[in-house]
């Protein structure tokens, strides 16, 4: 769920450091993201399904906090 936080908006940016490929393989396979690109130009970019669990986390912790 970090990857999913780190992202800013829903384009195409790098992936944050430190991100293996293990774990973009899975965000990708649970259909969170898409990755695009090889080596050190791979991108990742939010899909719908990653958008809307991530607003719900949002809103989770942002209620947990009150």
């Amino acid at each position: 769920m970090v990857l999913l936080h780190s992202a800013v908006g829903a384009d195409w940016q790098p992936p944050p450091n430190g991100t293996s490929l293990k774990t973009l393989g899975e965000a990708e396979e649970q259909g969170f993201i898409q990755v695009r690109g090889e080596f050190q130009k791979r991108q990742m970019r939010l899909t719908e399904l990653g958008v809307q669990h991530l607003e719900r986390d949002r809103k989770r912790l942002e209620a947990r906090r009150m």
